[in-house]
C-alpha cells in the first residue's frame, strides 16, 4: 500500500520541478561525479580568487565555476589544450554538501536575481585587457546559467565590453539556450560566440573530442608567438617568381589567418578577374568582426555567406557581407591580375 502512495508522490515531484523552469527546457539535472569537489580547491585559486593560474599562452582565460567536477574537468582541459589562464568564480558562502539543501538554495537565488539581486562570489577581475577570448563555463540550474557565474557577469560587465566571450556549461539533460540569452543580458557590450559547447551527462564520455572540435570552430589555437617578428601582420605572397607583401588587419579574422600560414593554395578567377578567391578549410572566424566594404584593387576580403577568402583586383560595389581582413601593400597586384586560375604561396613576412 506504501508503494502505491509513493508513485503519484514522485509524479507530483517532478510535475513541480518541472513547473519551475521554462518549459521549453528539462528539469535541472545535477552534474554527477564520483565525490564532490573540493570547495575552493582545484587550480590553487582559493589563495587568491583575484588572480588567474597562468598559462604559457595569454591571449586566452578560461573562467568557470562548477559545484561539482564536471564544469571544472571541462574547464581544466580547454586550458590545457590552450596552455591559457584559468580562474575559478567561488561563491562568497559555499553550497551545502546536502543535494536538496542545495537545490533550494538554487532556486532561492535564480528568484533573486529575477529581482535584480545578485548573490555574493568571492572571485574578482580588475582587467581582461590582452585576452583575445575569455571562456565562460558553469552549470546549468532548472535551466539557467548557475547564479555565481551570473553574479560574475552581472559585476563585471563594463570590464568585459568589447571582449568576446566563448559559453561552455555542462547539465544532466538541459539545453544552453537560456543561458546565452542571459549572458547576452548581462554584458549586452561584449560579444558572445554564437558557437557554444554543451555536455550533457550523456556526452561527457565524449569531452575531449568535443572540446578539440569546438576550439577549431571558434578559431582558438594553442599557437604563441615566439619572437617579436611573428607579432608582425605583415605578409608575402609568392606568383611563380614574383613576390608581393601585404597587411591583414589587426582582428580576429586577420588573426584567424596569420595562424594557418603558411599556406599554398589555388586562386580562382571570379567574375572576369575582378576578384581572386579560395575557400580556408575550415572557414576563418567573423565573431565580432566588423561588416561591409567598398572593396578597391588590393582588398583582401572574406564573402561571409560562403565564407571563402576574396582578394579583389578591381573596384567593386560596396557589399554588407564583405570583412576586410587585409590589403596588398602599394596596390601591387598586378602578378594577381592575370586570367584563370593561380597557384600561390602564402607566408609571413
Amino acid at each position: 500500500m506504501k508503494k502505491i502512495l509513493l508513485i503519484p508522490l514522485l509524479l507530483f515531484a517532478v510535475f513541480s520541478m518541472a513547473a519551475c523552469g521554462d518549459g521549453s527546457e528539462e528539469p535541472f539535472t545535477p552534474e554527477q561525479s564520483e565525490q564532490p569537489e573540493n570547495p575552493g580547491g582545484g587550480d590553487g585559486s582559493d589563495d587568491n580568487p583575484d588572480t588567474p593560474t597562468p598559462g604559457g599562452n595569454g591571449r586566452y582565460l578560461v573562467l568557470y565555476a562548477s559545484r561539482t567536477s564536471n564544469t571544472e574537468r571541462v574547464a581544466q582541459l580547454i586550458r590545457t589544450t590552450l596552455d591559457c589562464d584559468i580562474l575559478e568564480v567561488e561563491p562568497e558562502v559555499d553550497y551545502d554538501s546536502d543535494y536538496n539543501a542545495m537545490l533550494e538554495r538554487a532556486q532561492e537565488e535564480l528568484a533573486a536575481i529575477r529581482r535584480g539581486n545578485y548573490p555574493s562570489v568571492k572571485t574578482s577581475m580588475e582587467s581582461f585587457d590582452g585576452y583575445d577570448i575569455v571562456f565562460v563555463g558553469y552549470p546549468i540550474w532548472y535551466g539557467s546559467m548557475a547564479t555565481p557565474m551570473q553574479a560574475f557577469l552581472h559585476s563585471h560587465a563594463s570590464k568585459l565590453a568589447g571582449k568576446r566571450i566563448a559559453l561552455f556549461a555542462t547539465s544532466g539533460s538541459s539545453g544552453i539556450s537560456t543561458s546565452v540569452d542571459e549572458a547576452r543580458s548581462l554584458c549586452p557590450d561584449a560579444t558572445i560566440i554564437d558557437r557554444t559547447l554543451l555536455l550533457t551527462s550523456s556526452g561527457l564520455s565524449q569531452m575531449a573530442t568535443r572540446v578539440t572540435a569546438w576550439l577549431e570552430e571558434i578559431g582558438a589555437s594553442r599557437e604563441e608567438p615566439e619572437t617579436p617578428g611573428e607579432t608582425s601582420m605583415k605578409v608575402k605572397i609568392s606568383v611563380g617568381d614574383r613576390t608581393i607583401t601585404a597587411t591583414m588587419e589587426d582582428n580576429a579574422a586577420g588573426r584567424d589567418f596569420l595562424s594557418r600560414l603558411p599556406l599554398e593554395v589555388t586562386l580562382n578567377d571570379y567574375n572576369n578577374t575582378t576578384e581572386k578567391i579560395f575557400y580556408p578549410d575550415p572557414a576563418l572566424t567573423t565573431e565580432g568582426v566588423a561588416r561591409g566594404c567598398a572593396p578597391t584593387p588590393g582588398d583582401i576580403t572574406i564573402y561571409a555567406p560562403w565564407g571563402n577568402v576574396a582578394i579583389f583586383c578591381k573596384s567593386w560595389s560596396h557589399s554588407n557581407e564583405l570583412i576586410k581582413i587585409g590589403r596588398i601593400d602599394g596596390n601591387d597586384i598586378e602578378a594577381l591580375t592575370v586570367t584563370g586560375d593561380i597557384t600561390v604561396k602564402i607566408e609571413r613576412e
